[in-house]
C-alpha cells in the first residue's frame, strides 16, 4: 500500500514489478519530527540519501550523522534508529532492496548482475559517502513514474531507473575524491541548482571560491571532466527533464531555466539528450 501526504510519499515497489524491492519513500520536512524508533529490514538492504539537512542514524553502537548530498547504507537485518535525535527538517529518500534470489529477479537482471550489484552495495554499507545532484534527478523521475498509473510499460521505466540509481550509487562510493575538492564541487552544484533560473556566469563561480577564473576553469576540468559552461548546461538539462514532465510546457520550462529562448532551449536539450523536448515528453510518458 501506498502512502501519500503532503510530507512525506512512501511507495510499496513490488505493486510497480520490482519483485526484489521493499519500499521507496521520500520526505521534505519543514520542521523537525520525532526519532525513527529502532527497527530492522528483515532479509533487506536499505539506502538513504540526504539531499538537504541533517540526519541521524544509529547502527549498533555507533551514531552516523549525514549531511546534504550524503549516502548512507544500511546493512540487512541490522536494528538502527535515529537515537536520540528526532527526523530532522530536510529532505531525505530511501529505497530498500531484498537480498534473498527466491524472491525474484532484481529489476529484471540476471542473478549474476543482481549479486554484483547488491554484493557491491553491501560492502558500503555503515559508511558516509558524498552523493552528486544527478542522482536527485534520478530520484524524482523514479517518484514521478510511481506516481503515475502502474502498466508494462511504467514497470520497464521504474526497473530501469532503479538500475541507473544502484549503478550510479555504486560508482559514486568509488569515486575517490580530496575532501577539500570533494567539498568545493558540493558548494557549486548548490549554487547552481539555485540560480538555474538566470545566467550563471564562470567569474563568480570562481569568485565563490576564492580562485581567479583562469585557474578556477583548469581546477574545475581536471575534477570534474568538463569545463564549468558544460556542467551548468548538464544539470540545467537534467532538471528539465524533469520539470517537463510536470509542466508540460516547453516555453515555460525554458525561461524557468534561464535560457534566452525556447528555441535556444530545445537545441541545448537536444545536443544533451539527442531528442527533442516535446518527444522526450511524449516516450516519457508512454504515448
Amino acid at each position: 500500500m501506498n502512502k501519500v501526504t503532503n510530507e512525506r510519499t512512501v511507495f510499496n515497489l513490488q505493486d510497480y514489478g520490482v519483485n526484489r524491492g521493499l519500499s521507496f519513500g521520500h520526505y521534505r520536512y519543514n520542521e523537525v519530527k520525532p526519532g525513527l524508533k529502532a527497527h530492522r529490514h528483515d532479509g533487506a538492504l536499505e539506502i538513504c540519501f540526504c539531499m538537504k539537512g541533517q540526519q541521524y542514524y544509529k547502527v549498533g553502537n555507533h551514531l552516523y550523522e549525514l549531511n546534504g548530498n550524503d549516502i548512507f547504507v544500511v546493512p540487512p537485518d541490522t536494528l538502527h534508529s535515529t537515537g536520540n535525535f528526532p527526523e530532522d527538517k530536510g529532505e531525505l529518500f530511501w529505497i530498500q532492496l531484498l537480498m534473498d534470489e527466491s524472491n525474484g529477479k532484481l529489476c529484471n537482471l540476471p542473478k549474476k548482475q543482481s549479486r554484483i550489484l547488491l554484493d557491491s552495495l553491501t560492502g558500503k554499507s555503515e559508511y558516509i559517502f558524498k552523493g552528486a545532484f544527478q542522482l536527485k534527478f534520478t530520484l524524482e523521475k523514479l517518484i514521478f513514474q510511481l506516481k503515475e498509473p502502474s502498466s508494462p510499460f511504467k514497470e520497464m521505466v521504474i526497473n530501469h531507473l532503479i538500475v541507473q540509481l544502484l549503478l550510479e550509487i555504486i560508482l559514486l562510493s568509488q569515486k575517490v575524491l580530496p575532501t577539500s575538492s570533494s567539498e568545493k564541487l558540493a558548494i557549486l552544484d548548490e549554487y547552481i541548482m539555485k540560480n538555474l533560473h538566470r545566467i550563471i556566469y564562470v567569474d563568480e563561480l570562481a569568485i565563490l571560491l576564492k580562485m581567479s577564473t583562469g585557474y578556477f576553469k583548469t581546477w574545475f576540468k581536471l575534477k570534474s571532466g568538463m569545463p564549468p559552461k558544460e556542467h551548468i548546461n548538464r544539470l540545467r538539462i537534467e532538471q528539465a527533464k524533469v520539470s517537463l514532465l510536470r509542466q508540460n510546457s516547453v516555453t515555460k520550462v525554458a525561461f524557468d531555466l534561464g535560457f534566452s529562448s525556447s528555441q535556444y532551449f530545445a537545441t541545448t536539450f537536444k545536443k544533451f539528450t539527442g531528442h527533442s523536448p516535446k518527444t522526450y515528453i511524449s516516450s516519457a510518458i508512454g504515448r
